[in-house]
């Protein structure tokens, strides 16, 4: 039997022409099809040839009476028209009717066809669990949830288009389990604000921090309340979050000329409430806002970007052999990786919100590993080693990382495309058989020019 369809618009289901003479079905709608490869073709009618046919594969119908129909090499052509009784065309098995076919007024007979009701496996590709938790590891040990949204807004993984395993499926990561602690929140109380791009920043100081990271004791978060694109900031003392602070707002208006901070909300502290603060921010046309006293949730954005940078940090350090003190480097390098990771309030990440680019986040490799970097030209050697080994702790950019020399703790920076990274072997500092609550030197210029350590840090 030869079929033309069109769509019937009082109906789901469309009318065919059952003996058109044509010498392949041709049907309108995708939706027939089980198997379809998209190629272009052209038939013969009355009027000559003509370019109408987008594909052909394998067809399923149901006609009226429910006789089922498998047809081999259907044409698809979403561009096919019928012509508009009553004589019939019996279809029959042995002496039964099976489908009784009227006829158009051109004495061609029609019949209405359906998509068959049938239940359907899909094979999917799955995602290696290896790969799988080889990302969680380099991600910051995202939820599952979590994990699907970074993977579908971001590019230069394997992880793309493959299916991603239920929770119930992935083995249990006890860096996850040793450092987070979640308490179901309360439902949102304001659900339609939804202020401009760095209309308002809000921020918090955590702190302090035992054992400290270096001469770090704290840190500052800022938030914008619109894209959730946040900052962080190590501070040694509580007094230098003012010139934090400012330093941050300049380099805001450079970067992003066409939008004006307008409001900041900050606590109470003393740094945020002296006369200096509020007559630079009045200078500049920022108007401060302080929360009720003891009233956090006021300032709820950057309470939750501290919780959320702390269960990121835990999982990771508790997945190395690198001592607390280490903290430091966990916090700066999971405000990287929330930066990429979407929102509850968007689908897009916030790093992709302020560039309007996905992420590209091929060079992320799991906190504490072993990344095997280039020995400086004047300590190199013609036979001796080209590469010494490092404690990889994050990346200034995308082709700069932050490593740890593991005898002495001191922080480096060099070139990604130079390194070798082994995400499977985790050095500790000073050896194996070393104290692992040895403290963190810090000593990289880059960090320390900037909050040089005083006698305030002591009190």
């Amino acid at each position: 039997m030869k079929i033309n369809g069109t769509r019937d618009q009082t109906k789901d289901e469309d009318m065919c022409i059952a003996d058109s003479g044509a010498t392949h079905t041709i049907l309108k709608s995708k939706r027939y099809f089980c198997e379809l490869k998209p190629t272009k073709g052209t038939i013969d009618t009355i009027s000559g040839p003509t370019d109408i046919i987008e594909g052909v594969g394998k067809a399923n119908l149901v006609l009226p009476n429910g006789t089922k129909l498998l047809i081999e090499n259907a044409l698809f052509s979403p561009k096919s028209r019928t012509v508009d009784n009553e004589k019939y065309l019996h279809i029959m098995n042995e002496n039964h009717i099976l489908e009784k076919l009227p006829m158009l007024h051109s004495g061609l007979h029609y019949t209405h066809i359906n998509v068959p009701q049938a239940h359907m496996a899909i094979k999917e590709k799955c995602c290696d669990h290896g790969i799988f938790n080889l990302w969680h590891d380099r991600l910051g040990h995202p939820g599952s949830t979590m994990m699907k949204r970074i993977i579908e807004n971001t590019h230069g993984h394997p992880l793309k288009d493959q299916k991603i395993p239920q929770t119930d499926k992935i083995h249990q990561c006890s860096s996850c389990s040793l450092g987070k602690l979640i308490t179901r929140p309360s439902p949102l109380k304001v659900e339609n604000e939804s202020p401009m791009f760095l209309e308002r920043i809000q921020g918090d100081i955590c702190g302090p921090i035992h054992p400290p990271c270096g001469p770090f004791r704290y840190f500052m978060v800022l938030i914008d309340a619109s894209s959730r694109w946040s900052h962080v900031s190590l501070l040694s003392t509580r007094n230098v979050a003012f010139a934090k602070f400012l330093a941050q707002i300049i380099k805001l208006r450079a970067h992003f000329p066409d939008y004006t901070v307008k409001r900041v909300r900050l606590d109470n502290a003393g740094e945020f409430t002296s006369h200096a603060f509020n007559d630079y921010c009045m200078s500049i046309g920022i108007v401060v806002e302080h929360p009720v006293a003891h009233v956090h949730t006021q300032n709820g954005l950057a309470e939750s970007l501290i919780k959320r940078l702390q269960l990121i940090a835990r999982p990771l350090i508790f997945k190395t052999k690198l001592p607390v003190s280490i903290w430091g480097h966990a916090i700066l390098h999971a405000g990287s990786l929330i930066r990429v990771r979407p929102s509850a309030n968007h689908k897009y990440s916030p790093l992709q919100l302020v560039s309007g680019q996905e992420p590209n986040i091929s060079h992320f490799r799991t906190f504490g590993c072993a990344v095997y970097v280039p020995i400086a030209p004047p300590q190199r050697t013609k036979m001796g080693p080209q590469r010494r080994l490092g404690i990889y702790v994050g990346y200034e950019t995308a082709s700069i990382i932050r490593y740890l020399e593991p005898l002495t703790g001191d922080v480096f920076t060099t070139r990604f495309a130079d390194c070798h990274f082994n995400e499977t072997i985790f050095p500790a500092l000073g050896g194996e058989k070393k104290n692992q609550e040895n403290d963190v030197s810090w000593c990289e210029p880059s960090l320390l020019y900037q909050d040089p350590r005083t006698r305030q840090c002591e009190t």
